[in-house]
């Protein structure tokens, strides 16, 4: 009679066999664990530059409608460009008038706000303060003006010192948190007719 007590266990390549698939297999989970937690915060990221854009673009349509004539009697639009507009309104609803200007510096759509102050009433550019709107913008990396002019007619003004004749203002923001991956850019569009401006 033959005893049959084969206890085998495993030998030593098996073991190593064993472990390198376990590690392979974990190894795999982790990069798609991480592939997913990175894509997730990049299009979290990517929607929090969107959102800024659209509260900025909101605001700067906003104070473009309200412009109006300054505090010291200047005539409520002050200059204009492709990548900025100077204008008076009373953004804050505290019944005096501001000199506001929306610009683009580098890639930061920014505000610059001046109070007037004095009698009679000056507006004094040394005391702007100035805050970002929006972040990520590449309107200038992709050659999209910021700001386009209109007269009353439609026509777009080409001769930025014709500020008499601005009725309507297109503002464009293209935004983008990282323009080297997908998605592509994000452009926002908004207008604003100048309603107080005869």
């Amino acid at each position: 009679m033959h005893s049959t007590n084969d206890k085998r266990g495993f030998t030593l390549i098996e073991t190593i066999v064993l472990l390198f698939v376990f590690v392979m297999i974990v190894g795999a989970i982790v990069m798609s664990l991480r592939y997913a937690y990175r894509g997730q915060r990049f299009a979290f990221e990517q929607a929090d530059a969107t959102r800024s854009a659209r509260t900025g673009i909101e605001r700067a349509v906003r104070d473009i409608r309200e412009t109006s004539y300054a505090d010291n009697g200047a005539y409520p639009i002050e200059a204009m460009s492709t990548s900025s507009v100077t204008f008076y309104s009373d953004f804050d609803n505290d019944k005096k008038i501001e000199r506001v200007r929306y610009f683009l510096s580098g890639t930061d759509f920014q505000k610059g706000v001046v109070e007037s102050s004095g009698d009679p009433p000056a507006y004094a550019t040394s005391t702007e303060v100035i805050s970002i709107v929006s972040d990520n913008v590449r309107n200038e990396a992709v050659g999209v003006p910021l700001f386009t002019y209109y007269d009353t007619v439609g026509a777009a003004i080409s001769d930025y010192t014709d500020i008499d004749e601005l009725a309507f203002v297109l503002v464009r923001l293209v935004v983008n948190l990282h323009p080297e991956r997908a998605p592509d850019d994000f452009e926002l569009r908004s207008s604003a007719a100048l309603r107080n401006v005869k």
